[in-house]
């Protein structure tokens, strides 16, 4: 490996760790989906549900919001200047990663641009409405995160063979013949499975954040890593959320605990989504997501500092 400055080496020895990985139990991901589907045995479904950390982090703030975003009640997804700039920087640093040469970092959000530009509309859409002089402030913060990004990690492109990384990987599990449904997608998962001990843990699955560390981080790593067990029969070793602008990050290792806290929680919102879809009534509790909520002006709990604003992008 080539020379590291110290906040990479940091990285290699802290965070993705030298140290052996654990060999988990071959019965552990049966186990764990034969637990789900117990849960949910009962349930009657009439349509599919579709849950992703987004609902589950709804669920887990107020029963009005969840069901407002189960029903789709948000309105047609659209880029906010904060959507934008986390997705351009994602794919920037996707685009370093696999470049056959190294790239300055705005010559790397450039390209990053013009793909999203060519293959997801919302952004195009957005880019267009930018003008030159926001495109141009959109890549230089691009290239200003990717730079952060190269500042804590070792060179990925040139470690390609030995941590595989894979940026922005699409999962999802089925459960009840499809009729529930838990997708995500990691930012940025390392590690390749060992050959010889094919249940060792070896990967280590990471979000990558700008700002501060929020409590619920940690549950949506959950979600990653019960979606990597389901997925690939091993979970990961490790999940952690990277805060760019510091270089540090919020680690969790994963054993059998921490997968059965993230299958306990997505029992318990497959059954209240269920209980929602029959007529039930939601359990309302005021917040500061009331001000993304769409139910906001209409909602009798509605936390009445919140200042309703236009629900497009991702909430918080």
């Amino acid at each position: 490996m080539a020379e590291l400055t110290e906040p990479q080496r940091r990285t290699v020895e802290q965070l993705i760790g030298t140290q052996e990985r654990p060999v988990v139990a071959a019965d552990l991901v049966r186990r764990l989906r034969d637990r789900i589907e117990r849960a949910l045995a009962d349930l009657e479904l009439r349509e599919a549900v579709w849950l992703t950390k987004e609902r589950l982090r709804a669920h887990g703030r107020c029963g009005g919001l969840f069901q407002a975003q189960l029903a789709g009640e948000h309105a047609r997804f659209a880029h906010t200047p904060t959507t934008a700039a986390g997705v351009l920087a994602h794919r920037a640093v996707e685009v370093d990663m696999t470049a056959r040469s190294p790239l300055d970092p705005f010559e790397v959000a450039s390209i990053a641009a013009r793909r999203l530009v060519d293959r997801e509309d919302p952004f195009a859409v957005h880019w267009a409405a930018l003008g030159e002089r926001g495109q141009e402030e959109a890549l230089a913060e691009a290239a200003r995160r990717l730079t952060l990004f190269r500042a804590s990690f070792p060179p990925l492109r040139e470690l390609r063979s030995a941590l595989a990384p894979i940026p922005e990987l699409r999962l999802r599990a089925e459960f009840l013949d499809a009729r529930l449904v838990l997708s995500g997608q990691i930012d940025l998962v390392l590690g390749l499975p060992d050959a010889d001990a094919p249940l060792r843990a070896t990967r280590l699955a990471l979000d990558l954040k700008t700002g501060a560390a929020r409590p619920e981080h940690a549950a949506d790593l959950r979600v990653y890593a019960l979606l990597l067990a389901l997925r690939f029969g091993v979970p990961p070793y490790r999940v952690a959320t990277f805060y760019l602008e510091a270089g540090t990050w919020q680690a969790e290792d994963v054993d059998e605990r921490v997968l059965q806290h993230a299958a306990e929680r997505l029992v318990a919102a497959a059954r209240d989504a269920a209980h929602l879809a029959a007529g039930g009534t939601p359990v309302l509790a005021p917040g500061p997501w009331c001000a993304w909520c769409p139910r906001v002006e209409v909602c009798p709990a509605a936390d009445p500092e919140a200042v309703p604003g236009p629900v497009l992008g991702r909430a918080p």
